[in-house]
């Protein structure tokens, strides 16, 4: 008789691509998930598994009872989550986040999830829009709050919140508080993301107002860029939130150009064939705790 610790670790281990991830994911031994995926794997008359390839490869039969035993845990977890008490929801959740996020509200989300959900168990991971997107495809990840420019078609959009961003540069640079777009080209641009392969949306969102700076330097993180704006390398486009302390600080100062600056828009990602109740519930949460406005250290 199928049971859902064996549902469980046979979705775990294709998801993480291991019995030993799997085995770590679910808190038990990689023994005990062996013996979960052959007693499972018994009740087929055909193998889920390649065997001739190393990694965990679901064979055609096995991508089948895949699809089956997402909507089987989808279903008991919607059942556990409508009319169980909060406190005894005890589900691991792998939340994937932004590093702007994580900088501004993550902190305060956290407290408020673990007060609704005592027994819950949280793996967080803070990465960019298109990492996370990508390990939430990939079963890794149960939800991730990223920009909306992320395109998918298999995962189910969840409205979070917006983040204003502004340009900047250090107050010792001798450039003018107002820019006309000209002379905007002209200035070295610091963009977190990689810009000559399009990963920065900042500078997608200038390239659709036909704006084409002349020189961009790619930075990987937004401390980073803060940093080298601070040095006095270009003119940064990052998120007011970023800018609070050092303009507090007189080490940064705001340029204006006459677009102005763009509002992004973030959103939850989440797998529809894996999406439950739960999963609607943290990303109304995420909705009403998100204020990108400002640090979690205050400034």
């Amino acid at each position: 008789m199928t049971t859902f610790k064996q549902l469980e670790a046979f979705v775990a281990v294709v998801d993480l691509g291991s019995f030993e991830k799997a085995a770590r994911s679910l808190d038990t031994s990689q023994s005990n998930v062996s013996r979960q995926i052959a007693s499972f794997e018994a009740s087929f008359d055909v193998p889920l598994f390649n065997r001739d390839q190393r990694a965990a490869r679901l064979t055609m039969t096995g991508q089948e009872v895949l699809q089956l035993a997402r909507g089987l845990l989808r279903q008991r977890s919607n059942l556990a989550e409508r009319f169980a008490n909060a406190d005894l929801v005890s589900s691991t959740l792998r939340l994937g986040v932004t590093e702007l996020a994580a900088m501004t509200w993550l902190g305060g989300f956290i407290a408020e999830l673990r007060r609704r959900y005592p027994r819950m168990r949280l793996e967080p991971e803070v990465g960019s829009s298109a990492y996370l997107h990508s390990r939430v495809r990939d079963g890794q990840l149960d939800i991730a709050i990223v920009l909306s420019a992320v395109r998918t078609t298999e995962m189910a959009r969840l409205p979070i919140g917006q983040a204003q961003f502004g340009w900047y540069c250090a107050s010792s640079l001798p450039i003018a508080p107002t820019l006309t777009l000209a002379e905007f080209e002209r200035e070295t641009l610091l963009l977190q993301g990689d810009v000559q392969s399009g990963g920065s949306v900042v500078g997608q969102w200038l390239q659709e107002r036909s704006v084409h700076p002349t020189s961009s330097i790619p930075v990987d993180s937004l401390m980073a860029l803060a940093g080298i704006c601070a040095a006095g390398l270009g003119v940064a486009g990052m998120p007011s939130a970023v800018a609070q302390g050092p303009l507090k600080e007189g080490v940064l100062r705001e340029v204006r150009i006459p677009i102005g600056a763009p509002q992004m828009d973030y959103i939850a990602l989440v797998r529809i064939d894996a999406i439950s109740d739960l999963h609607r519930r943290v990303a109304t949460l995420a909705r009403e705790q998100c204020d990108f406005a400002s640090t979690f250290h205050g400034y």
